[in-house]
């Protein structure tokens, strides 16, 4: 089935960099999101979101990083590997395209350096 959504300039950017991150399309990204969300049918899985060593060690990295990348790199996207800043750029789709190119198959942590290290939600 296909539906059409509107959502907000912003969720729509969040998607987008997951998709990135997980070198997915952004429709399957949100299918996947909207698949945890929601109560699930039996049977029904995303393989392909399970829970990653890489991708909590360079979360918990960035997190360490964020005062100094706050700092530095406030509204610019930033790459973190190994627990090092690895690269930055205003664009997002232009650090992608330089970090799968240098990071070929390897988990690189890409995000906006905001005021707050990780967004909060709230119910």
């Amino acid at each position: 089935m296909q539906v059409t959504l509107t959502i907000p300039d912003t969720l729509y950017q969040r998607a987008q960099q997951l998709a990135l991150i997980y070198q997915r399309d952004v429709a399957e990204v949100i299918t996947a999101v909207l698949d945890e969300g929601l109560p699930a049918a039996e049977g029904d899985s995303v393989d392909w979101v399970e829970p990653d060593e890489a991708v909590d060690r360079e979360m918990a990295a960035y997190i360490a990083l964020h005062p100094t990348l706050q700092e530095q790199y406030l509204g610019q996207h930033v790459a973190i590997l190994g627990g090092q800043l690895i690269d930055h750029d205003d664009d997002l789709e232009v650090l992608s395209r330089r970090i799968y190119a240098r990071y070929p198959g390897q988990f690189v942590w890409m995000t906006a350096v905001q005021e707050t290290p990780i967004d909060t939600f709230r119910k």
